[in-house]
């Protein structure tokens, strides 16, 4: 299992450079899209927004939740789906979010989930194919359950997988 400060080093390597530096960008290899997995109460999502912080990106939230009652039908969410990515090149760099994105790949959503979290499921791979090398655009989804879902379709999502321990003692209450 990773450490920490592997988790630091990783997210800094595939999110925090490529999306600050535009030099560091042109020469790195092209990372479209990265998963932070982790149990509950790790960071992930503050990991998110450190990234945002010190890079000074937007941020987009795709979260099933967010756009459930918004865009409806086929039509509005591509609609939806060529806004955020038009705002996000015109926006540069920018992060594209979504949260507990094992959602969307799920086999066999729950009758109580009115959500309708597999709306993005095909629209993710369209929206990430049209990603080109000069974008300063990242793909970020976070899980807490990534072992639940279609694992085809999370992983040709998503090109880096970030595993997240749960933090020890040491780590919460580090007195410096």
């Amino acid at each position: 299992m990773p450490s920490l400060s592997d988790v630091r080093q990783l997210v800094a390597l595939y999110g925090i450079l490529p999306l600050g530096s535009q030099a560091v960008h042109e020469k790195a290899p092209f990372i479209k899209s990265l998963l932070l997995a982790g149990p509950r109460g790790t960071g992930k999502r503050s990991l998110v927004h450190a990234i945002c912080t010190e890079t000074g990106a937007n941020l987009f939230d795709l979260t099933a939740s967010n756009i459930s009652s918004k865009y409806p039908g086929k039509s509005g969410l591509t609609m939806l789906m060529h806004l955020v990515l038009k705002v996000a090149r015109n926006l540069q760099p920018s992060v594209i979010l979504i949260n507990d994105a094992e959602r969307t790949w799920l086999k066999k959503v729950p009758k109580t989930d009115k959500t309708d979290p597999k709306r993005l499921k095909k629209e993710i791979p369209k929206m990430l194919k049209g990603l080109k090398p000069e974008d300063r655009i990242l793909f970020v989804g976070t899980s807490r359950c990534p072992f639940e879902c279609e694992m085809k379709g999370l992983t040709g999502a998503f090109q880096k997988i970030v595993l997240i321990p749960r933090p020890d003692y040491a780590s919460r209450h580090c007195k410096s």
